[in-house]
């Protein structure tokens, strides 16, 4: 009898544990910010031919670029992982051809940042950037603050773009007057941003 009354009193304090565990909170992951939506995991529309795939890592930070040329539209697939965690998901529209990505950490707060690298179409091949910063909390927009340089400055495009050490790089032809457009005279100009924070996100400025 004393060993039933015994099991039955376990049992007892069992159930009020599991009742217990159900009450509490679940603790959430530091990294579990942008859950992939609907319309993020949609792959590529299959009219739309892919232009650019790419992969690269940041220490344990993977991203995968994938970008479609489909005529008047094209799309941009960006997938973000911290080791196997999926962190968010992505889509947006480019202007122009992507023609390159890297990853890197401007301002040194140990954080990714993702560029991706984009020509317009026709002979200028004005070049231009998006990009993002990874952060714990959140996805941040990096901006380009008058990335637009007039043509009374001999600029027509054709811009190269890349990152070293701590600067994004911009070069870039000078026409003068009188130069075809695959002919310039001018020499070429290189232009060095630094990535600085404004408001919630962070702007690459021209130094």
């Amino acid at each position: 009898m004393n060993g039933m009354v015994c099991c039955l009193v376990v049992g007892l304090v069992g159930l009020g544990q599991v009742f217990y565990n159900s009450r509490q909170p679940t603790r959430a992951t530091e990294f579990t910010y942008q859950q992939p939506t609907l319309t993020a995991s949609r792959p590529l529309s299959a009219s739309a031919e892919i232009h650019y795939a790419k992969s690269l890592r940041f220490n344990i930070y993977t991203f995968t670029v994938t970008a479609a040329d489909s005529g008047r539209v094209r799309e941009l697939l960006v997938k973000a992982y911290r080791g196997e965690l999926l962190l968010t998901n992505f889509r947006i529209r480019v202007d122009g051809a992507v023609v390159g990505a890297e990853v890197a950490d401007l301002d040194n707060n140990r954080f990714p940042e993702l560029y991706v690298y984009s020509t317009s179409d026709g002979t200028g091949s004005f070049g231009r950037v998006y990009g993002w910063q990874f952060l714990p909390e959140r996805k941040a927009d990096i901006t380009s603050a008058n990335w637009r340089i007039p043509a009374t400055n001999g600029y027509m495009g054709h811009d190269s773009l890349w990152v070293e050490r701590d600067i994004l790089c911009r070069k870039f032809p000078i026409y003068n007057s009188g130069d075809s457009n695959a002919d310039p005279s001018g020499g070429y100009q290189m232009m060095r941003y630094k990535l600085q924070p404004v408001g919630s996100g962070f702007s690459l400025i021209a130094e």
